[in-house]
């Protein structure tokens, strides 16, 4: 521009303009296409970055044990892999290119500015103090604002994840407008702090704007006095230049709005990444390649925080023997299950599996030979074929569809079109009760582990499909050491021994017939 100018339009010389324009249209060419591959490059490796977020984040989730997630909210685990990242996403997919681009833009043009005239250079910074220092402010005021954002979200989030697991009671209850109500203050919350943080934006892109038409004034201001010694390009460019300057500010000021948002989302993130399992394991772990599954209680005492649940457990239960836990709701029954899966560790004392502490294991490698039934049974969108395969997903056909009639299970779902291929919804929403027990009863079988953990699985199966599992399980059970906990006496009557536990400590233990000829809880729980 100055060439153009200087060299072109004041002494008339076309030769000269028609070069300036051609080596300026020939730079935005080249500007155009560097701009498209910089863009696409920065896409893609924003994507990957966050694919990779993701990932980790997912992974790092799974590997956290039981007690992380019983101390978490679901919507505020949910908001972190969502809306979380998702802000990072959009400054990585949006706000990079701009950011490189202005990074490398801004000192170019400050460089040139002061090439073009070191006067009206020096003129043009003058400004720079209070930006610095407005700067500084909005990065304080903008953290701390974009911090509350996150939080009213994942609390939005959370209640709505609460409404939706539990909607079947909310309506039950007719308590549709107290949780809408509430939704509307969380959700007002969040419209607050975005409010707030939008106003601390409010403030400062202004600020940077009015700042660039400060030092635009005091250019051509001084510029008009220098006209003597400075030629008319030169000031043309300094124009041009400033603009080139103070367009970076304004576009970084833009852009540092969503890196505050993204830097705030991180934080989040890294509350999640930073939690440390609990439960994993050992640098050199025992390989568990054959159990016999003798399992042992050594004075275990467990508790949830501070609470104490069992109070000095003493129990051995003989490799491919079956003992059944009963008693009282609350009592500890399924923290004695949940520990011999090692989904807890005990807070004092160990669990052992074939005289080893289970803590000596490998995680992994000792889940793979466990079979568990929890008593409330889950199960993931797909088929019923896919439900049962979950434990081993290179069974073949047959070995599901075996299993299936094992159980008793291939019976119920030939009221289905497509068998053991029925589809099956989130939650199992539209199997009844026994069948999605059954389901993640075969699910288990599946396994065919050393040691097999039934917690309350027949508790919500009707009579007729209890008859269905109680015929498998003589079968099933024999040659597998056996956790059974029910509160159904017929469901344990056929165990080796059964062991009564009432507030954590085993009130009674021996056969059914010899406990019921006893006064004591046992009798009392077969009344």
């Amino acid at each position: 521009m100055r060439f153009s100018i200087n060299e072109g339009i004041v002494p008339h010389d076309e030769a000269a303009l028609r070069l300036g324009v051609a080596a300026y249209v020939a730079v935005a060419i080249a500007g155009w296409v560097l701009m498209g591959v910089l863009i696409r490059g920065l896409a893609e490796l924003g994507q990957e970055i966050v694919l990779g977020l993701r990932r980790e984040l997912f992974g790092h989730l799974t590997s956290l044990s039981l007690r992380y997630f019983s101390e978490q909210r679901a919507g505020w685990i949910i908001a972190r892999l969502t809306s979380d990242v998702d802000a990072v996403s959009d400054v990585l997919s949006q706000g990079l290119p701009t950011l490189v681009t202005n990074v490398v833009l801004l000192p170019a043009a400050i460089t040139a500015l002061f090439i073009n005239d070191w006067r009206l250079g020096l003129i043009a910074l003058v400004v720079l103090p209070p930006a610095t220092v407005l700067t500084r402010w909005f990065q304080r005021r903008s953290s701390l604002a974009q911090l509350e954002v996150r939080d009213r979200i994942s609390a939005v989030t959370a209640h709505l994840a609460e409404s939706v697991a539990g909607m079947a009671i909310v309506q039950a209850y007719r308590r549709e407008r107290g949780f809408g109500d509430r939704f509307d203050v969380l959700n007002d919350d969040n419209r607050a702090a975005n409010f707030r943080a939008q106003r601390i934006s409010a403030l400062f892109f202004p600020s940077i704007e009015f700042l660039g038409v400060v030092a635009t004034v005091a250019v051509l201001a001084a510029g008009a006095g220098l006209l003597p010694t400075t030629e008319i390009g030169t000031l043309a460019a300094a124009y041009f230049l400033l603009g080139l300057v103070f367009q970076p500010l304004q576009q970084l000021s833009d852009v540092y709005g969503q890196l505050q948002s993204a830097s705030a989302a991180m934080v989040k993130i890294g509350a999640v990444l930073d939690a440390e399992p609990d439960i994993g394991s050992p640098p050199q772990p025992r390989a568990p390649s054959r159990l016999a599954g003798e399992i042992a209680f050594d004075d275990v005492r467990f508790a949830y925080g501070t609470k104490e649940v069992l109070h000095g457990i003493d129990l051995v239960v003989p490799a491919g023997a079956c003992t059944a836990l009963v008693g009282e709701s609350g009592g500890g029954k399924s923290t004695l299950a949940k520990l011999v899966a090692r989904f807890y560790d005990p807070t004092h004392g160990a669990v052992r599996v074939d005289g080893v502490d289970l803590r000596e294991y490998d995680l992994v490698g000792y889940r793979r030979r466990l079979g568990v039934v929890l008593q409330d049974p889950f199960l993931f969108t797909g088929t019923v074929a896919d439900n049962i395969r979950f434990a081993r997903p290179d069974a073949s056909d047959d070995d599901v569809s075996e299993t299936a009639a094992m159980v008793g299970l291939d019976r119920l779902v030939r009221r289905f079109p497509e068998g053991l291929e029925h589809p099956v919804h989130e939650g199992g929403s539209g199997l009844s009760a026994g069948e999605r027990q059954l389901i993640s009863i075969a699910r288990a079988l599946l396994a065919d582990p050393r040691i097999l953990i039934l917690d309350e699985a027949t508790s919500n199966i009707d009579r007729p499909t209890e008859l269905l599992i109680e015929r498998a399980l003589d079968r099933l059970l024999a040659g597998r050491t056996s956790l059974i906990i029910a509160h159904r006496l017929s469901t344990v009557r056929r165990a080796d021994e059964i062991v009564v536990v009432k507030h954590g400590r085993i009130a009674q233990r021996g056969a059914d017939d010899d406990l019921l000829a006893q006064e004591g809880p046992y009798r009392r729980l077969a009344a």
